[in-house]
């Protein structure tokens, strides 16, 4: 049989990068029971207290290093985990409903160094099956920074399209060339375009902050003027469109037919007073009910504003007045160059993705940080707290090695504790040692002696049984 033994050091990987004082601290950990996965290590800076319910929901991504989809708890422990290969990234990763279920959601492909994505979008059940692969139209490709399901089947997806273009008024070449970002909105299962919206045709050259600069002033077909980079798409009242615009720091409300309601910020705003409210290069523009607009201020690249600001603001359409209503910043403030999300909570606090800032940060209603986590490396797009209930098709997965019995379960929500099966045959296992759910690998240290097989079995908090391994050999 076999027989449970004192815990020492329970992951060969991670002992092996554990660190003294003079080492660097490991940023990634192998598993024996997925040994193809090279699993991302975050790091809790600020303990969780009182936070609003649900796991964390970040993509971790890095040029040159494995990343992908992750879920992490209130501990920075692992609970799910996509392992993509590079060059190919994931971004805007979270919980979305379709068809009046809650799914995964995120966009997977390449991106380029001036932040342009080319790749296509995709939704997953709860036990981790792809429900659909969504693809921009008209024989364009969706870009990595908007996928926005609506409750119609439908969703809002981002695309940058290069076309020549007269950049002489703006300091450019006569025959330069320009991205027009497109705003779509397709239908999930059918693919069918059913909106369509291009910035060209709507908001001139000049008002973008990159004119008569180098961008422009360097504009070849290699390496097109980024004049509007459109980041976030919405539904917004009465069937309107609310769209956020990083190079002419500007949000827009439009209609279906394509014309701009109004403008928010930027060169031509329609609100004020511009003194009270100023942003730049801002990402992640939502409305909520009762006029209240909710954005993530970077302030740069280049850095206008000493550090980015998650907002909340009270806009009033008829007088077109706008005003600060709360704004979240931990004790030492965060300066993101660029990406970045504000997600407003159910209890009224906040949760906040730092973008090109490896951070995500939890405010209390009041503005009082209650959580903080950062990524070993890389960064995430965005970030979102989320209630999410996994049920893998899959079975737990085990490994021995060295007198340690190892279990996973990837994607698994409800496991509390893990129970070690071993004995002679598969009819006669019994439980030789058990361990809490303790990250996405969990260990179980036990000692060989007679028995030729062994299993794992995952309870939930009742001791209720989740599901049971296969059965593998004792080495």
């Amino acid at each position: 049989m076999l027989r449970r033994v004192g815990i020492a050091c329970l992951t060969a990987a991670v002992c092996a990068g554990a660190t003294d004082a003079a080492g660097p601290t490991p940023t990634t950990r192998t598993l024996h029971t997925l040994p193809k996965l090279t699993l991302p290590i975050p790091t809790v800076t600020h303990a969780a207290s009182r936070t609003a319910p649900g796991d964390v929901f970040v993509a971790e991504k890095g040029p040159g290093r494995p990343g992908g989809p992750m879920i992490v708890d209130n501990r920075g422990r692992v609970v799910w985990y996509r392992q993509l290969e590079a060059p190919v990234q994931a971004t805007d990763f979270r919980v979305q409903r379709y068809r009046g279920k809650p799914v995964l959601t995120w966009w997977v492909g390449t991106i380029s160094r001036v932040g342009v994505g080319r790749g296509s979008y995709e939704v997953y059940d709860d036990t981790y099956h792809l429900v659909a692969r969504v693809r921009a139209g008209h024989g364009l490709e969706g870009d990595l920074h908007e996928f926005q399901l609506t409750p119609r089947g439908t969703a809002y997806m981002t695309v940058y399209h290069e076309v020549p273009a007269d950049l002489s008024g703006i300091g450019g070449p006569t025959h330069g060339y320009v991205y027009d970002s497109i705003v779509e909105e397709v239908d999930i299962a059918t693919g069918r375009v059913v909106f369509e919206w291009h910035s060209l045709d709507h908001v001139p050259l000049a008002e973008s902050t990159q004119a008569n600069r180098k961008p422009a002033r360097d504009a070849t077909k290699q390496q097109p003027l980024d004049y509007f980079h459109v980041n976030s798409i919405a539904d917004g009242p009465g069937g309107t469109i609310i769209v956020s615009a990083r190079n002419t720091s500007t949000i827009y409300l439009f209609a279906r037919d394509g014309h701009i309601i109004w403008r928010f910020g930027g060169k031509h705003s329609d609100f004020g007073p511009p003194s009270a409210v100023r942003f730049a290069f801002q990402h992640n523009a939502r409305l909520h009910p009762g006029n209240l607009l909710t954005l993530f201020d970077n302030g740069g690249i280049p850095r206008v504003e000493p550090y980015s600001r998650p907002l909340e603001i009270r806009i009033d359409p008829a007088t077109r007045r706008a005003t600060i209503v709360r704004t979240f910043l931990p004790p030492q403030h965060i300066a993101s160059p660029f990406e970045g999300n504000l997600q407003l909570l159910p209890d009224g606090g906040a949760f906040v993705g730092w973008g090109g800032v490896r951070i995500v940060s939890e405010f209390s209603p009041s503005g009082a940080l209650r959580f903080q986590m950062k990524l070993p490396y890389g960064d995430s797009y965005r970030a979102y707290r989320s209630i999410w209930r996994g049920r893998p098709a899959a079975p737990p997965t085990v490994a021995v090695s060295a007198g340690t019995v190892y279990a996973s379960w990837n994607g698994e929500t409800g496991i509390a504790r893990w129970q070690a099966l071993a004995g002679p045959d598969k009819t006669h296992l019994t439980v030789v040692g058990g361990a809490p759910w303790s990250d996405l690998e969990t260990a179980i240290p036990v000692e060989t002696s007679s028995a030729k097989l062994v299993a794992v079995r995952a309870l939930d908090a009742s001791g209720d049984v989740l599901g049971t391994s296969p059965v593998v050999p004792v080495n």
